[in-house]
């Protein structure tokens, strides 16, 4: 006969399904960056986007910690100089959940720390 704990009924273990997320890098001055970005299959890096960019992607849990939760990096250093912006967006639930905007040359938005600048 085989041995159920409590636990094990008390709480069944669920499977969790993948949640979906909007990445999205703009700017009104620098035209092409290479972007990272987490989905279900792990990290995705493509260099030399035409900005502006989006992308809709299925993650495990959104605002879990790096490197599985939600994340968007992008790099335009070549590029990069005063006045010369560009935001790194996350959207979740049709809701901005995280913008970063810098002229420095790479930015990141985490959704793990929510945040609008």
């Amino acid at each position: 006969m085989a041995a159920i704990s409590i636990s094990a009924l008390i709480n069944p273990s669920t499977a969790r399904a993948d949640e979906s997320v909007t990445y999205e890098v703009v700017s009104d001055v620098i035209t092409v960056a290479n972007i990272e970005y987490e989905d279900s299959s792990g990290r995705v890096a493509i260099p030399n986007v035409p900005l502006p960019w989006r992308i809709d992607a299925t993650i495990a849990s959104v605002k879990a910690p790096p490197p599985s939760g939600s994340q968007v990096r992008v790099d335009w250093r070549p590029s990069a100089g005063p006045s010369k912006w560009v935001s790194a967006r996350i959207f979740y639930q049709g809701k901005l959940l995280c913008q970063n905007t810098l002229d420095v040359g790479d930015a990141a938005c985490y959704g793990i720390t929510p945040r609008i600048t």
